[in-house]
């Protein structure tokens, strides 16, 4: 007992709340233990035994073992056909791809919006996979992620199809989004890339394709009649259509941020508050019209669910739609509805059809969040209870409209406040854990933006009725009302975002002591770069990669490492893939100074070079040449930690934009590190013309490759001296690569090279004796001692 509240008998009372929590329990200890293969009998085994003693003591306690030794042995099943296939273990034992050949069904379209994704990607049902190389055939059913490389989609039918399987890469960078793993816990098998398709048979009655063609003409017909008269407002169109729809292009992905950064994301997107609002408000459309309660409630679940499948079944979606279900379908049967009772039976639900789902962020988010609301929701207005209630000896018919107003108002608002404080409670501890951000305005943003989504549906719903009545006039009106609460959702969405303080991303918390200088060198793919230091606690760019590489792999790279703002950005040279991103980086992380060679833009560069967009954006810098320096921070022992320039001289003028990048001597403390970017023969000469062996000594060389001439001469590394050379080597194409002779120097000289196509990003951990070396990858760490005969 505590406060004189029966805790025992409020949880006893919620025994789906337990049955539930029983089986996350057994799914999660069956994920976390090595494949058990053929003993994993025992589970189903014990599960009968637990039946029957269940039957004849019928005790709640042997119920939840039940429901812990049922869903192991459901979730153990789904392992053997995903993380323990005999195919994946094959690939990742061999650590490349396979030339095989399969047979099977296409399934379903996958989704397009992820990185790295293929213009046309689908769900490949395999029944014969064989590997003619290994002298293998596998039979029996494999879920492969199938990749043709064409936008025109196939037929649903049977296919034989050549190709190579390969598991999806690890990520190369902190943050960055593992396809692997998300693959597996789609139940994926491997990837399947075709380099040849042959249609064995058609399927002559495709219903799952007929409906999928069905609901896309839907999704073409509402987006027709939501979009009317808003031709010439794309983000308001925008917002309206992924409020309604969750359809969003690719180029209007930035809207999202305000949101995300308001910590109301779940309003941009399709989620569950989306189809809670659709369901509230179906229902008061349809209650005058549908006396029969049964009737009705069958009326929203089919409406629900043809929503749900019109979104394209998004996940948020199917799970709302499945607990509005179970309410629906206890107010037919005259239960009593319970919020976390109901939010048991649901996930149940779930988790019988894909016991994957609870590793998933959204399924967390979604059942935490309802959760927190259910378990808090009714405490917190207690407080409150005399401002919002009137006087008890008051007779209500004796209040005035007016009073009954103010009243209602201030329930209304404390209902409010309190569902969206115990909501962001539920969250707060999931979104630090998977995104590592914390909102706090997102309390305040909630009360004014879940109203404004409820304007914006109902006014869509209104619009979709207007316009299959053809009632051209009242549609026009109402489309231009929802324009308005679509730009109010925006700028509220926008101010939020930028109220001081309302947001900060926050890095995961260590418990061995923190380097006083850091450094991430970056892993990004066909020749970009972008390496993050930090100096106590000051935070610096250099280079950005380009803008394709910076929603996927650099954003979630800084804000995994909780940076909110930087200090400095220094460019090296007029490289799409080492600048391009340059404005999204000044725009989302404090707009920080800028430093850039001082030949760029070069004076015969033509007006689309990235530099000159750049400058006609308005970015503008610091020009940096041979002599100067940047001051970015001081180090443990109170020396300035500086960048000197070695390159680009003020005596040259090359054609080639690698020829022209910075070079830096980066000096921290008693280390120093060469920062060459794509520099070669030119640049590597002048340095040593220009500057005197024992000043050009460094630790740690970082380096991407020329794209035509030669780098890391002879001559040039004996006056470096490196003991390690970090570099990007990527096998296609053939440019990139290391040449052999550069190997066997560093191999006779006692040179390490990290390359990074293989190891990842590397973290460079800077104490005042060492640096520490940590590949991303499986690579162990070391130490760099730095050089004792160094001059200052």
């Amino acid at each position: 007992m505590l406060g004189g509240v029966d805790w025992s008998q409020k949880i006893r009372a919620r025994p789906l709340v337990l049955l539930a929590l029983s089986a996350v329990a057994g799914i999660c200890l069956t994920d976390a233990l090595p494949p058990l293969g053929g003993k994993y009998w025992f589970l189903p085994a014990l599960a009968a035994v637990f039946a029957l003693w269940l039957l004849r003591s019928a005790r709640l306690r042997w119920a939840l073992v039940l429901a812990a030794l049922s869903f192991a042995a459901l979730h153990h099943t789904t392992l053997q056909s995903t993380r323990d296939h005999p195919v994946r273990g094959m690939l990742a034992h061999h650590g490349a791809s396979m030339h095989v050949q399969v047979e099977g069904e296409v399934q379903r379209a996958l989704r397009s919006d992820l990185p790295g994704a293929q213009p046309w990607e689908a769900l490949f049902i395999a029944d014969h996979i064989t590997c003619s190389p290994l002298g293998k055939s596998f039979d029996g059913p494999t879920r492969l992620h199938l990749l043709t490389g064409s936008r025109v989609p196939l037929k649903p039918g049977r296919y034989r199809i050549v190709g190579r399987m390969q598991l999806p890469p690890w990520p190369d960078n902190p943050g960055e989004f593992d396809r692997r793993t998300y693959d597996l816990r789609r139940g994926l098998t491997a990837q399947l890339r075709a380099t040849e398709v042959t249609l064995l048979q058609e399927d002559r009655f495709p219903v799952s394709a007929t409906l999928v063609a069905a609901a896309e003409r839907c999704r073409a017909w509402v987006t027709d009649i939501l979009s009317v008269d808003l031709e010439d407002r794309p983000d308001e169109r925008t917002i309206i259509l992924a409020m309604a729809l969750g359809t969003m292009q690719s180029d209007a992905r930035d809207l999202q941020i305000p949101f995300r950064e308001s910590g109301t994301l779940h309003v941009f997107a399709v989620s569950g508050l989306h189809v809670v609002i659709v369901g509230g408000i179906l229902l008061a459309l349809l209650r005058p019209f549908v006396r029969n309660r049964t009737a009705l409630c069958l009326l929203l679940i089919g409406a629900l669910f043809g929503y749900a499948f019109l979104t394209g079944l998004k996940p948020s979606a199917v799970r709302a739609t499945v607990m509005m279900a179970v309410v629906f379908a206890g107010t037919m049967l005259n239960r009593h509805g319970d919020l976390l009772n109901t939010l048991g039976g649901a996930a149940l639900l779930l988790l019988v059809f894909d016991t994957n789902q609870i590793f998933a962020a959204g399924f967390q988010l979604s059942f935490g969040v309802l959760a927190s609301i259910g378990i808090f929701a009714a405490m917190f207005p207690r407080p409150f209870h005399h401002w919002v209630d009137p006087d008890p000896f008051l007779p209500k018919p004796l209040l005035t409209g007016t009073q009954k107003l103010l009243w209602r108002v201030r329930r209304e608002s404390i209902g409010l406040v309190t569902v969206s404080a115990a909501a962001w409670i539920g969250s707060l501890p999931l979104i630090f854990h998977h995104f590592h951000l914390v909102t706090p305005v997102s309390i305040a943003a909630n009360m004014l933006l879940v109203p404004l989504s409820f304007a914006v549906l109902g006014t869509a719903i209104l619009t979709l009725i207007t316009g299959a009545l053809h009632l051209t006039w009242i549609q026009v009106l109402l489309s231009n009302a929802n324009l308005a609460f679509a730009w109010c959702t925006l700028h509220s969405a926008q101010f939020f975002a930028d109220v001081p303080g309302g947001n900060f991303y926050v890095p995961h918390a260590t418990l061995g002591p923190q380097p006083p200088a850091e450094m991430h060198v970056l892993r990004l793919p066909d020749g970009a770069a972008a390496q993050l230091i930090r100096i106590g606690d000051h935070n610096w760019l250099f280079d950005c990669g380009r803008e394709g590489n910076y929603p996927f792999i650099l954003r979630p790279c800084l804000q995994h490492l909780g940076l909110n703002r930087l200090h400095g950005l220094v460019l090296s040279h007029n490289d799409v893939g080492h600048i391009g991103a340059a404005l999204k980086v000044q725009r989302d992380f404090g707009s920080p100074a800028v430093f850039l060679s001082a030949r760029e833009p070069w004076r015969w560069d033509p007006g689309l070079g990235t530099m000159r967009q750049l400058h006609k954006a308005g970015l503008q810098g610091q020009a940096l040449q041979w002599g100067d320096s940047i001051a970015l921070g001081s180090f443990s022992d109170g020396s300035a930690v500086k960048a000197r320039v070695l390159f680009p001289t003020d005596d040259v003028w090359p054609r080639r934009a690698d020829d022209r990048t910075l070079v830096l001597r980066i000096e921290v403390g008693p280390h120093r590190i060469l920062w060459c970017n794509d520099a070669g023969f030119i640049a590597e000469k002048k340095i040593l013309e220009t500057t005197k062996p024992e000043d050009l000594q460094c630790s740690i060389l970082i380096r991407n490759q020329h794209a035509s001439d030669f780098a890391l001469l002879p001559e040039f590394l004996d006056a470096v001296r490196p003991q390690l050379i970090i570099t990007s080597s990527d096998t296609f194409p053939a440019e990139p690569k290391l040449p052999l002779q550069t190997l066997e120097y560093c191999t006779s000289h006692g040179i390490r090279i990290l390359n990074q196509e293989s190891t990842g990003s590397t973290l460079l951990r800077i104490w005042p004796d060492r640096i520490g070396v940590r590949p991303f990858h499986d690579d162990p760490s070391f130490p760099i001692i730095p050089h004792q005969e160094a001059g200052p």
